[in-house]
């Protein structure tokens, strides 16, 4: 127990140590996040693990003076069980600030998009949710409220923060948005797979030798798949990262997802599925890789945290397990970490009640609330031991050695190109080198076009 919780906090150590590194100035500089973090189709109502000892005591005041008669619309994407979550939120924040009435508009499909045509329409949410994307459109456009100067007089500091979780959603100095959560993958297997094949549990010593060895026994001497992953740029990343490459040189200015590196990773995976030992998860029948391995068609797969409440309520007599993901061949450990954050419209009429809402669903109290259904894992460092669930703690190592996939204002375009590449190289249409080959290209277009 006490090695498990130590690990947990190393995470701050290494996650503060990213963010010296990787600190912002005139733009978003550093490291954070995909468009959006993956997650299951359907996925369960939040259900309460045991109160942690030290779980934040409730606020006794709203964190701003807020307007009179305020009502406020917020909007963020998800299926049923995110909605829950923050429905739960809104209730919890209308105990503290009854002042303020919140009107929750889910948007679970097309929400980039969505947004952006109704700020141009006059008629965009007074707090939404804020990816890459978003910052990208509405950070240097003003469009966006700055943060500061409301958190300075609500007493919350940028250091009561993971600090590399905040630096894509900072610019020119000034904070736009707040890290709502985030998550990264672990190594999801059924250990009765395991058993069926004659072969020895997963370990967090695997390395890729390992999970390929394990697939093909149990694609060969069971009735189960091996190893589930989709061509998909997120669950690929962490191969990526592991071989020592990158999507992106560190200015953004040019791709290198055809190095040597992800090559290496590539051909890799790629050789898996050719020989049968990986599959999609459409190869068997399932939605998701994560509803593969709760109707027991395959053994592995690579998910994140939203696995715990999903098994939970939609296949609560499966047993499952995590571990860290396996390492490289040469020993090296690598994870991908997914956040996002709520900003607030800067055409709100009611910019303080809009900032109450912001800061206390990202506040502490909160986001103690939103661990405990197992969605997510707090924002807050000093929260990092919070998460009960033994599988979900396995998967949150993960954030020890784990990067954001960030790559500029235009990240989403360039994770795009490399999951088309994946599939293109699956598929059979062209050459793992090939595929990456025109990633690069079009990722070199992206690049030298993003933000004009």
């Amino acid at each position: 127990m006490k090695s498990k919780w130590f690990s947990l906090l190393s995470l701050l150590v290494v996650v503060s140590l990213l963010a010296t590194a990787c600190a912002p100035k005139a733009a978003p500089t550093a490291t954070p996040v995909p468009t959006k973090a993956p997650a299951p189709t359907k996925a369960p109502a939040p259900t309460k693990a045991p109160a942690p000892t030290n779980t934040p005591k409730p606020e006794t005041k709203c964190p701003l003076d807020v307007e009179e008669g305020a009502t406020i619309v917020f909007s963020g994407w998800g299926d049923e069980t995110e909605q829950n979550i923050y429905r739960d939120s809104i209730a919890r924040f209308s105990k503290v600030c009854p002042g303020v009435t919140v009107d929750f508009q889910p948007i679970p499909a097309d929400f980039q998009t969505t947004i952006k045509a109704r700020m141009a329409g006059g008629t965009a949410p007074d707090v939404f949710y804020v990816d890459d994307q978003l910052m990208a459109a509405f950070g240097p456009t003003g469009q966006l409220l700055p943060l500061d100067d409301y958190m300075a007089e609500a007493g919350v500091k940028r250091s009561d923060f993971i600090e590399a979780l905040l630096t894509i959603f900072t610019y020119e100095g000034k904070t736009y948005g707040l890290p709502k959560d985030w998550g990264t993958l672990g190594l999801v297997y059924l250990p009765e797979a395991f058993e069926a094949a004659g072969i020895d549990e997963p370990t967090a010593d695997w390395t890729w030798d390992d999970l390929k060895a394990a697939a093909e026994a149990i694609a060969a001497n069971t009735d189960y798949a091996g190893f589930c992953q989709n061509a998909d740029w997120a669950r690929f990343a962490p191969f990526a990262f592991g071989a020592g490459g990158s999507y992106t040189n560190d200015s953004f200015t040019e791709g290198t997802m055809n190095s040597p590196e992800v090559v290496k990773a590539a051909e890799f995976i790629v050789g898996m599925y050719q020989d049968g030992s990986l599959v999609t998860s459409a190869d068997v029948g399932a939605g998701w890789c994560g509803e593969a391995i709760g109707k027991k068609l395959v053994g592995m797969t690579y998910e994140g945290g939203w696995m715990v409440n999903y098994m939970r309520q939609d296949y609560p007599d499966v047993n499952w397990k995590a571990v860290p993901l396996p390492k490289s061949p040469d020993g090296k450990a690598a994870d991908v970490i997914f956040t996002n954050a709520i900003g607030v419209n800067a055409a709100t009429k009611y910019p303080k009640a809009a900032a109450a809402f912001l800061f206390y669903v990202t506040g502490r109290e909160n986001q103690a609330e939103i661990v405990k259904t197992g969605f997510a894992y707090s924002t807050h460092p000093d929260q990092v031991d919070l998460v009960v669930d033994p599988n979900d703690a396995a998967i949150a190592q993960g954030g020890l050695v784990g990067r954001v996939a960030y790559w500029g204002p235009c990240t989403g375009q360039i994770n795009d190109t490399i999951s088309q590449a994946l599939n293109r190289a699956y598929l059979g249409e062209q050459t793992v080198k090939e595929a990456l080959d025109q990633a690069k290209q079009e990722a070199d277009e992206i690049l030298a076009t993003c933000g004009q």
